[in-house]
C-alpha cells in the first residue's frame, strides 16, 4: 500500500477517535479506500503486462521467419 493510503488510514481513524464519524461515514470511507487499493494494484499488474510486452518486439512468427 503507497504511503498516500497509509496516511488516508491514519486520518480516517484519528476522526474516528475523535467521533467526528457517522457510522455511514465511516463505512462508506472504508469501502472507497478498499477500492482504492484494489484499483492501484490492479493498475500495477497493468502496467507489468504493458511493460512485459513491449520488451518483446519482435513477434513469434517473424523471428522464425528470420532464423530460417
Amino acid at each position: 500500500m503507497t504511503d498516500h493510503m497509509e496516511g488516508y488510514k491514519e486520518k480516517i481513524a484519528a476522526l474516528q477517535e475523535k467521533g467526528e464519524l457517522s457510522p455511514d461515514t465511516l463505512s462508506l470511507l472504508t469501502e472507497m479506500l478498499g477500492e482504492l487499493v484494489e484499483m492501484n494494484r490492479s493498475n500495477k499488474a497493468l502496467r507489468r503486462v504493458i511493460l512485459k510486452g513491449q520488451s518483446s518486439s519482435m513477434s513469434t512468427r517473424l523471428r522464425e521467419a528470420l532464423y530460417e
